[in-house]
């Protein structure tokens, strides 16, 4: 399986919050379970997050970042490594976020976002769908471990379950396709195609890079995204061949494209 890795977020660095100065952005909220922590926003970047932004909670949850407006990508409020919440913030934005300071991931709600509304579509189908994933393994394992098993028994009981298996994966990604088909130029959608197959989904890596790019011409994160989805599709099933010029025997070059209509053998060899 070809995956894209277009944002990456492994160590924070600590970097003045200069890049913007805060304009109509909001980003605010109420955090249970709160002792007066401090609390980070970070911007997600390759090849790692930078911090562009910190306040602290009050005695009642209560935080408000004021010192940075963003421009649009993928950010993540945090208290540790460990414990943050995804965000796809825009510079319009007026975000409120809600959750447990105890499990900011699996507890955080957010308003004022529809980029991070529909990223939270999308984690919630892909947390349901590794729900049922580990249902069928923990089967798998269960009779694996109940019953001994030679080489023949194994591959048969594999067999048995790859059925369940595909059901499974082709039912979660015929749902995320219709959602990017439906959100085209939305920056969330960067993350959820990324699980996707370009031999099977090539139309829509297409039109998602078309929508994009008319969108945020000059979005480092969409850029990176069309180059890397001009180079992957060129060489995926049902596309022309890259155009080779190479020399012959005699000394002149020679274009693949000079044989267009005919069949060809390309023989690759050291």
């Amino acid at each position: 399986m070809r995956k894209l890795i277009i944002v990456a977020a492994t160590v924070i660095t600590f970097v003045g919050c200069t890049e913007e100065k805060k304009g109509s952005f909001e980003l605010k909220g109420t955090l249970s379970d709160a002792k007066g922590e401090m609390i980070y926003l970070e911007k997600l970047t390759t090849p790692q997050p930078v911090l562009v932004d910190s306040t602290m909670l009050d005695e009642n949850g209560n935080f408000e970042f004021k010192n940075y407006s963003p421009k649009i990508g993928f950010y993540r409020i945090k208290t540790s490594p460990q414990n943050f919440a995804m965000l796809v913030l825009d510079s319009a934005d007026k975000v409120t976020v809600t959750g447990s300071i105890k499990d900011l991931g699996n507890t955080y709600k957010a308003t004022g976002s529809p980029e991070t509304s529909l990223f939270m579509q999308y984690s919630e189908l892909q947390k349901q769908n590794k729900i049922q994933m580990d249902s069928l393994n923990q089967a798998f394992q269960g009779i694996m471990q109940s019953i001994k098993m030679d080489s023949l028994r194994m591959d048969s009981l594999s067999k048995v379950f790859q059925g369940p298996y595909e059901s499974i994966m082709a039912r979660y990604n015929k749902i995320v396709a219709e959602k990017i088909k439906a959100n085209t130029s939305m920056y969330a959608s960067i993350m959820a195609i990324q699980g996707m197959e370009p031999d099977q989904y090539g139309d829509l890596y297409i039109a998602l890079d078309k929508g994009l790019t008319a969108k945020y011409p000059n979005d480092k994160t969409v850029r990176t995204f069309h180059e890397v989805i001009n180079k992957m599709l060129a060489t995926i099933n049902g596309q022309g061949a890259p155009e080779i010029n190479l020399p012959t025997p005699d000394g002149k070059e020679l274009a693949l494209s000079s044989f267009k209509g005919k069949i060809v053998l390309v023989d690759f060899w050291a």
